[in-house]
């Protein structure tokens, strides 16, 4: 029975609109995750750059 309501909610929800909306705000969100995403990467490369350095610096020192 829950599968019938989803099927029927989404048909309504696409004749209203209201599927194109929620699409648009996802689409809006990929910018802001990106974002997120490219700043995480460089903090992670941050730190990997950052380990090797102490541990090539504690081995000669």
């Amino acid at each position: 029975m829950s599968g019938e309501y989803n099927i029927f909610s989404r048909i309504r929800d696409i004749l209203d609109g209201n599927a194109d909306a929620e699409r648009q705000r996802k689409a809006g969100m990929q910018g802001q995750i990106d974002r997120a995403d490219h700043i995480f990467q460089f903090c992670l490369l941050l730190f990997g750059l950052g380990f090797w350095i102490v541990m090539i610096l504690k081995m000669f020192l």
